[in-house]
């Protein structure tokens, strides 16, 4: 293989690299971003589930010191519908929370499969490299008159 096509080879290796470990970085850069989205929605599903707790536990206590059956009736109405729209945003949330992990799991297999080119063309580089190195080595002898 002549100089120039060892030099162009390289060339070609070096792009391919650099553009593979940009995007690892983009990809690094998104599971960061993957990870504080799931982390703010735990924090809003935890929340969320401590406040609903709070809101049912003071209609509870209501109820309990209630003994009028209407009262009692419109304090078990609330209840329900409280628990049912509780129900509806942790679902929501939850939904959330799915969609994020399906994300996070793409986002994974995209890294292992650029962290597997990047070895790939690192290797590949290496290859051209020595090649390179041994031609020089063959070709100084006959150059400087020793061969």
């Amino acid at each position: 293989m002549g100089y120039a096509l060892f030099a162009q080879r390289k060339l070609v290796l070096d792009f391919q690299l650099n553009n593979a470990q940009l995007q690892q970085t983009m990809k690094a850069n998104q599971q960061l971003q993957i990870a504080t989205s799931k982390l703010a929605l735990d924090k809003q599903l935890s929340s969320l589930k401590s406040g609903q707790a709070q809101e049912l536990a003071g209609y509870y206590r209501e109820l309990s010191s209630t003994s009028d059956s209407t009262q009692r009736q419109q304090i078990n109405d609330k209840i329900r519908e409280i628990e049912a729209r509780q129900e509806q945003e942790v679902d929501d949330i939850n939904t959330e929370i799915y969609k994020v992990a399906v994300e996070e799991q793409a986002v994974e297999l995209e890294v292992k499969r650029l962290d597997t080119m990047v070895t790939a063309l690192q290797k590949q580089l290496e290859a051209v490299e020595q090649a390179e190195g041994q031609a020089i080595d063959r070709a100084t002898p006959k150059f400087a008159g020793l061969g």
